[in-house]
């Protein structure tokens, strides 16, 4: 496939989604394969949770030492809770609206 080529001979590509992929700039598969996101989150490298600054987005590699808390909060809207640590540190991780994630963490478990 030539990458000069227009993205409507893709395949899966239809013509609502040509439509949609050139009213943001995207022509050719060459425009394609090089439309990099606006943001990107490098999650390659996680931190101890005494590396992390409070409020900053960070990966942690952590164990589970407390069970997941459902809190009601007001009208429909809920806040959980879940205790982690790793060797530097302990620290609570916090989640609104979340309620499905209960069944995915265990004690003793590292995420």
């Amino acid at each position: 496939m030539n990458l000069n080529e227009d993205v409507k001979y893709i395949k899966g590509v239809g013509p609502n989604r040509v439509k949609l992929l050139n009213k943001i700039g995207i022509f050719t598969l060459k425009d394609l394969i090089t439309y990099y996101p606006r943001g990107y989150e490098d999650r390659s490298k996680p931190k101890n949770i005494c590396e992390c600054v409070n409020g900053e987005l960070a990966v942690i590699e952590a164990i589970v030492v407390s069970r997941f808390i459902d809190t009601k909060i007001s009208k429909g809207r809920t806040m959980q809770k879940l205790a982690i640590r790793d060797e530097t540190g302990q620290a609570t991780v916090i989640w609104f609206n979340q309620s499905y994630l209960k069944s995915k963490f265990e004690i003793r478990k590292k995420v």
